[in-house]
Parts: C-alpha cells; structure tokens; sequence
C-alpha cells in the first residue's frame, strides 16, 4: 500500500489564513485539517505505510510538522512542485495532473511494508482539503473485487450544484463509462470528491498516460494553442476509461467535507464535532466559572473562564478565553479572546480580540481587532 497526498496548492480561497500556513493546516472540528486526513488513513494500515507528499508552498512548514508529528506512523517521503509562475508574490502551481505525475519516480523507487496481501499493491491518493466525516476503509475495500482496476470516491451533490463539480456517469454496477467536468446537462449527482484508489497495473498505466498528455500539454503552450498553465487529472482518468480499465464511483455516503472555503469551514466543523460526539479533550488547563454545551472541541493547555461555550465551538491549544459568549466558531492555537459575544465566526491562530459583540468574524493569524 503506498499512498500519495499533494499538499502544494496556495489555498487562495481560503485566505486570510492561508497567508501564513497551508490550507490543509486550518483548525477545524479540534485538529488542523491535515490531521483529521493522515489520522483517518492511518487508522486501518500498518506503521510506516509509505507515503508521498507534493509539496509547494509552505513547503518547509508542512515538511517540519509532519516530521514531528508522524514520522513513527508513516514512511514520509516528499517531492517538491516548483511553481509555474506568480501572481504578484503569490505562487502558482501547475496543476494536480502535474502533481500526481511527480510522484512517478517515487512511487517506483518505494518499497511497501509488509501487509494485507490483497492490498499490497494499491495505491490511494487523496486531496489535502477534503475531510471523510468516516474514513477511507471503504474505497480499499471496494478495490479488493478482481473485477475491478481502480476506485474513485464520489459525493452526491443536488442536482443544481452538478454543474461546478466534475460528474462521473456509470452503469448498473457502478462503473464509471464517462467524466464530465462542470457539465450543464447531466442525469448523474455523483461528483468527483478527491478521493482515487488504484491497483498496480492501472496506476503504472495512469503515469504513462499522464505523461504523454503533459507533454502534449507543454507543447500545446508552446505553440500559442493553449495559455491555462494548469495541467489536469480528469482527462488522464477518462482515458483510463476510454482504454477499458474498470473504475468504479464509491459515493462517501456518511460525507466527505471540503473545508476549502470559508464558507464552507464553519459547516465542516459542526458536521465533525457532530459525528465524533465531542467534548472536551486534551490537558486542560482551567475551566473556571462557565457552561460548555457539547459537541465542542477544546485544546491542550487552554483555559475557558467565566464564559458560555458551544455548541459547535472549536477550540486551539494554549487559548484564553475569558467573559466570552460563543457558538458555531472555530479558533486556531494561542489565541486571547476576552469579552467577546460572537456566532458563526472564523479565528486564526495567535489572535487577540477583546470587547466586540459581532457575529460572521472572520480574522487571520496574527491578527488584533480590539476596542478603541
């Protein structure tokens, strides 16, 4: 089992608080996104399982925290986007086609650990920004069928949302005969969800495909036939269809959360402080003199006092938080909020707040919104 996690993307969309760590490092529901992600997938495989991460921006942090976090767990291994170019002094990257074909080398060079025989030869890769409120177990399951090549995890979306999702469309058994991305007529819901799980043989033919299309694609560019930089996964997966491999469309029934947007987050956070029935966690430093209403999710080290918490909050490690009413936010690590009245608001980490009453809060790391 090996597994690939690209982790390179700037996350504009969820500035403020991607200016200063990656997306996949945002506090939701009691952890950073990265957490809930490698600690789901790690649950059911072995120690050192090996696994490789496409790095880009912030590319050192992600680097440093893995390290210190999960290097008895997994076999880490990373290989570096370099950006295709700027935006003033935002990077740019080429593109999760590109991504993926980078693992290439490594993922031929990795040896696996010794485990499940019959999952011995897959590989799972996984987006950085989406959240299984359950797990992956399912998709490697599914995979075991000899019938089928390869898995791809899918979400149910309303039928007016199918147009700004790519839409897979398959037969009776499920297996997916066409993708569509952003389609404006479709009968299908189930969208694509960042979630594609291979065996061997159809991975070893998705790198060759994705490497004769990127090289189509650079000499598209060069030619003037083409001006997007961004290289794409769904055509190397279409042509895998097209070829006749079986890939199957494994809807996360329970949910799977893309917490790449803001607006988008504050949902994400209720869904998993519901599904995991939290409570307060970690060492504690003080409660003193205030009502928590689960589900909730405060960090080590952090004191809540004389203030009415939950439900859905989530809080950091080393906060204070004193003479506060809150409910339905998230609040990053270290951070001091003190007389504050506050729904459905989103806090980075180091933030200092003192005497507002105002709800839809939406603050970076680093920041300070006190009364004058």
């Amino acid at each position: 089992m090996k597994l690939v996690l690209p982790i390179a993307g700037v996350g504009m969309r969820l500035r403020p608080f991607s200016f200063s760590k990656p997306k996949a490092f945002v506090q939701i529901g009691g952890s950073r996104g990265v957490d809930h992600i490698l600690n789901k997938i790690g649950a059911s495989l072995p120690k050192k399982t090996p696994i490789c991460l496409i790095t880009g921006y912030k590319s050192v942090q992600i680097k440093d925290y893995l390290e210190k976090h999960y290097s008895e767990d997994f076999a880490l291994g990373y290989v570096e986007q370099t950006p295709a170019g700027y935006q003033g002094d935002v990077p740019f990257f080429g593109g999760l086609g590109q991504a993926i074909l980078l693992s290439k080398e490594w993922y031929e060079n990795t040896p696996d650990v010794p485990t499940d025989k019959s999952k011995e030869d897959y590989c799972l890769v996984f987006l950085s920004d989406m959240i299984p409120v359950k797990d992956y177990q399912f998709i490697l399951d599914a995979l075991d069928d000899p019938n089928v090549d390869g898995v791809l995890g899918t979400m149910i979306v309303s039928p007016e949302k199918t147009q700004f999702y790519g839409i897979v469309e398959t037969d009776e058994d499920n297996i997916i005969h066409s993708m569509v991305e952003k389609p404006k007529h479709t009968t299908s819901t189930q969208a694509i969800s960042g979630v594609y799980a291979f065996k061997a043989k159809t991975m070893k033919r998705l790198y060759a495909i994705l490497d004769q299309q990127y090289q189509a694609h650079l000499q598209a560019i060069k030619e003037g036939k083409k001006k997007k930089i961004e290289f794409q996964f769904t055509p190397g997966l279409q042509q895998l269809v097209e070829e006749g491999f079986k890939i199957k469309s494994e809807p996360f029934m329970d949910g799977i959360l893309d917490f790449g947007r803001p607006e988008a987050l504050l949902q994400a956070n209720r869904i998993l402080l519901e599904a995991h029935n939290a409570h307060l966690k970690g060492s504690i430093k003080k409660i003193e003199d205030s009502v928590i209403t689960s589900p909730c999710a405060i960090g080590k080290n952090s004191q809540i006092i004389r203030s009415v918490i939950g439900p859905f909050v989530s809080i950091g490690k080393n906060c204070t938080i004193e003479d506060c009413n809150l409910e339905n936010i998230v609040i990053g690590d270290n951070c001091t909020l003190q007389r504050i009245i506050s729904k459905m608001s989103i806090i980075g980490d180091n933030v200092k707040i003192d005497s507002i009453i105002k709800d839809n809060i939406t603050l970076g790391d680093n920041s300070f919104l006190l009364e004058l």
